[in-house]
């Protein structure tokens, strides 16, 4: 169903409220027509707030206000719902402003813009070595370009292209992975090629890029910091752990709520490997929470069995963090069914997540030597 979600039916919802809540009732002893007159009066009212309200509504209290319903001269009908509508009205309230900020152009994010040399001399690469004008333009539709195609030789129409994705996709580093995805991985472009992947390669890492396989761009910034653990992982054999690092190191940029799960269950995935290795047995809820709380008893990360103060801000700093990843991949990431409550992950959010699991995992390691398999 197609609704107006914009100001026209906020401004009909809040002033459905004004009145319901200036609204005069009268009592049961009351002449019959008077009565007849509020509950007529009132279930008007809220049928419009019913219809006005429910599309903007999480599912839980757009049911608890469509139960709702006054017939004619049921008066103390009329008295619960005035009492159901009064206790609903601050999540209506919080669902208005929510829609609101949705709404508000000066809240959008404007996805940053490929730096300049990115775009030059990738540009000249594939429009030095793709000659044919509709070869180029399929290229870039299918990686998900979606504007006309720009005036232009072909170098200068695949350098113009890159600089505006900005302003015609969200990710602008997914599409441009897709663009390179098969001069980088399928040798088919002649003898200038390797040269090619080459300038490609020194014109990504000099922003803190670097090309991955299937297209994707990968941030440097977190994979450089990464290297010590993922041996550790190797050399212990940890590969569950190593299969979500890797897959939040992967969908960083191009799917931050992803990255954001994955952060949380490499640490569901180490907790769940120290205690089947030491054969202590699993919590009733294998959730982050209760996983780390199960850890933390046999390692000893429990703050209040530490003397030294400052110890004890750091471990508790550390559940802290922990409960928090978790928070924010129950509401935010993909593993579970979201609400109306839309939350604008960034890749920045998504290397927050990552960068906090890497050291609570890497701590745990250190603290303790997890058995090899």
């Amino acid at each position: 169903m197609t609704t107006d979600s914009g100001g026209p039916r906020i401004n009909r919802i809040q002033e459905t409220i004004t009145a319901m809540q200036s609204f005069r009732f009268c009592g049961p002893s009351d002449d019959l027509d008077e009565i007849s007159a509020v509950t007529l009066g009132y279930g008007h009212l809220l049928i419009q707030l019913q219809r006005a309200a429910t599309p903007l509504l999480p599912d839980a209290v757009a049911r608890r206000l469509n139960t709702l319903a006054v017939e004619p001269n049921d008066l103390y009908a009329a008295y619960r719902a005035r009492a159901e509508v009064e206790a609903l009205i601050p999540d209506i309230e919080d669902a208005i402003s929510i829609q609101e900020t949705e709404h508000d152009p000066e809240q959008a994010t404007t996805p940053e813009p490929l730096p300049v040399a990115v775009c030059s001399i990738i540009g000249d690469v594939l429009g030095s070595t793709v000659y044919h004008h509709k070869t180029l333009e399929s290229m870039f539709y299918q990686a998900g370009a979606v504007e006309e195609v720009p005036a232009g030789n072909c170098v200068t129409k695949c350098q113009t292209w890159l600089r505006r994705l900005h302003n015609e996709v969200q990710d602008p580093k997914m599409v441009l992975g897709k663009v390179i995805e098969e001069f980088m991985e399928v040798d088919c472009y002649g003898p200038t090629q390797d040269e090619g992947r080459t300038r490609i390669r020194e014109a990504l890492a000099r922003y803190g890029m670097s090309y991955g396989q299937s297209g994707l761009i990968q941030d440097t910034r977190i994979a450089v910091s990464t290297k010590t653990l993922l041996s550790q992982f190797q050399e212990k054999r940890l590969d569950s752990v190593q299969i979500e690092f890797e897959r939040a190191l992967q969908h960083a940029v191009a799917d931050p709520a992803a990255a954001i799960t994955a952060a949380s269950s490499m640490i569901e995935s180490v907790c769940k490997v120290y205690l089947e290795d030491r054969g202590i047995p699993l919590p009733a809820r294998q959730d982050i929470g209760h996983l780390w709380k199960a850890v933390s008893n046999d390692v000893g990360f429990d703050p209040g069995s530490k003397e030294d103060n400052d110890v004890r801000k750091v471990l508790s700093g550390l559940i802290s963090v922990v409960t928090g990843i978790g928070a924010l991949r129950t509401h935010a990431g993909s593993a579970h069914g979201r609400g109306r409550r839309k939350y604008k992950l960034e890749p920045r959010h998504a290397r927050l997540a990552i960068h906090a699991s890497q050291t609570v995992v890497a701590f745990l390691l250190e603290t303790t030597e997890v058995p090899t398999a």
